[in-house]
């Protein structure tokens, strides 16, 4: 059984960004402040989440979303 492991980069201007991966394919990766994140975190509660503080070349900014073909969308948490 496959299951979705979530790889959060904290980055230097307090960014969190999220990659998506099941089965080796790499699924949404998606950026929040630190407040949308904990509001992201509360709903993959006991799901595998692994977070570091390091870099992230994606070029995106808080709330924008690119999904697994490239589409880049906005979706700014409340």
């Amino acid at each position: 059984m496959f299951e979705m492991h979530h790889y959060v980069t904290i980055t230097k201007d307090g960014l969190y960004h999220v990659q998506n991966a099941v089965g080796g394919m790499f699924g949404q990766h998606h950026v929040h402040t630190k407040e949308g994140f904990e509001m992201w975190a509360k709903h993959v509660k006991g799901a595998f989440v692994h977070i570091v503080k390091g870099t992230c070349d994606c070029g995106l900014q808080d709330g924008f979303v690119r999904d697994h073909t490239g589409n880049v969308t906005f979706r700014k948490s409340p």
